[in-house]
């Protein structure tokens, strides 16, 4: 386990803020010649478009999809859930504050990137989206502009997301769950102009269990 300090002030505003032919008939005269074609027209099949924004309305920033990183043998454990940890990833301790459940941080000291779990708070009858609004006023009360991410399931639970940039080299994705009447936010913070670090977080999100 490895000490480094952290690269910026990198700070979750506390969960506190808020304690998915026709048929042609058959007769004995000869066939009738064919028909000459007929022009139908440009046919515009339907397609399905990325959404812009997520179900609070929050425009969502498009984020790159890098090719899913490979998972180790091993789990990391926390309060509650469990993920298979990133080949090349090791289970880390950083200052932050507040101190995360959890935290993998890559081995080569030159990938500016880290996966933190924050320690879940119990939300009791608070939705999802209230949760989600909560964090967003954090931000904002910090003088940051935060942007949605698609929203996604996280081993069979609905998840939001949240994209905060910190600076052009220091960007923050959240997602955000309500597991057993608690709240549970995995954040990726990593450099954007090195987006294969959301792989890994991806592969993380994918290999998710709770209990």
């Amino acid at each position: 386990m490895t000490v480094r300090p952290k690269p910026s002030t990198l700070l979750l505003p506390a969960l506190a803020l808020v304690a998915v032919a026709g048929l042609s008939g058959c007769s004995g005269d000869a066939a009738p010649a064919p028909a000459a074609p007929t022009d139908t027209g440009v046919v515009h099949l339907p397609t399905s478009a990325a959404p812009t924004t997520d179900s609070a309305g929050h425009r969502i920033q498009p984020l790159p999809v890098p090719a899913a990183a490979a998972m180790s043998g091993d789990r990391v454990r926390g309060l509650a859930y469990s993920f298979a940890q990133p080949v090349g990833w090791s289970r880390a301790e950083r200052d932050l504050s507040p101190r995360p459940d959890v935290l993998v941080q890559p081995d080569d000291d030159a990938v500016r990137a880290f996966i933190a779990v924050e320690r879940p708070i119990a939300v009791g009858s608070h939705s999802l989206s209230e949760v989600v609004d909560g964090l967003r006023a954090g931000f904002t009360a910090k003088g940051l502009h935060p942007l949605a991410a698609t929203e996604r399931d996280i081993a069979g639970y609905h998840a939001m997301g949240i994209v905060v940039d910190q600076s052009e080299q220091v960007r923050d994705v959240y997602y955000v769950a309500a597991y057993t009447e608690h709240v549970y936010a995995i954040r990726l913070t990593y450099d954007p102009s090195h987006p294969e670090a959301l792989g890994v977080y991806r592969a993380v999100l994918d290999s998710w269990s709770w209990g």
